[in-house]
């Protein structure tokens, strides 16, 4: 899901004009949004600052690192009961481990 949520987010500041400081690019994604609203949910999470491109936003937006892995919620709960190596941080683990 991380990756289409990106290509939303990437979607809505299509023609947003750079550099953009957090709160232009929050009020832009509220203008353009008409969907649930997740986009600008995580428009909001990013951090104050000045944005140069649209890789910076990218770099900063709180996206859930399972998601990248395309793990379901089901694979999450078993890496976290996994009694394997608990110095591995738990996005990194293999659920059937």
């Amino acid at each position: 899901m991380a990756g289409q949520e990106f290509a939303d987010v990437r979607a809505i500041l299509d023609d947003l004009d750079f550099p953009a400081t957090k709160e232009q690019i929050v009020a832009h994604g509220e203008a353009r949004d008409r969907g649930s609203g997740e986009v600008v949910r995580l428009l909001r999470a990013l951090p104050l600052g000045t944005y140069d491109n649209i890789s910076q936003i990218r770099s900063s937006v709180p996206l859930d690192p399972a998601a990248d892995d395309g793990l379901g919620a089901g694979d999450e709960m078993r890496k976290a009961r996994s009694p394997h190596d608990q110095r591995v941080a738990q996005h990194l683990r293999s659920p059937d481990a």
